[in-house]
C-alpha cells in the first residue's frame, strides 16, 4: 500500500484567473507565476483534492491519458512549484 502524500499549499500564495491563465502571487516574495490553462487546472485540482494519488487519478480521467504519464507530469509540476516555495508534499 502506498503511503498517502498530501499537497500543502503556502498560505501566502494567492490565485487569480485572467484570460484563461492562472496567475499565482507569492505574497511573501511578491513574485508572480503565470500558469497556462492546463497547469491552472492541475493546480486547482490539487487545491480541491490534497491527496496526491487521488488528484492524479482525477486528472488522469479528465485528460484521458495513461496513469504513468499523468503521474509523471503532475509530480514534475509539483516539484517545480515546490522548488519555488509555493507548496510542499507531506
Amino acid at each position: 500500500m502506498k503511503e498517502q502524500r498530501e499537497v500543502i499549499f503556502k498560505d501566502s500564495v494567492f490565485l487569480q484567473e485572467v484570460d484563461g491563465e492562472t496567475i499565482l502571487l507569492d505574497g511573501d516574495t511578491e513574485e508572480y507565476f503565470s500558469l497556462n490553462e492546463t497547469a491552472g487546472y492541475i493546480y486547482k485540482t490539487l487545491q480541491s483534492e490534497s491527496d496526491l494519488e487521488k488528484a492524479i487519478k482525477i486528472l488522469g480521467d479528465y485528460f484521458e491519458i495513461s496513469s504513468l504519464q499523468i503521474e509523471s507530469d503532475v509530480l514534475n509540476f509539483v516539484e517545480i512549484l515546490g522548488e519555488k516555495g509555493l507548496l510542499e508534499i507531506n
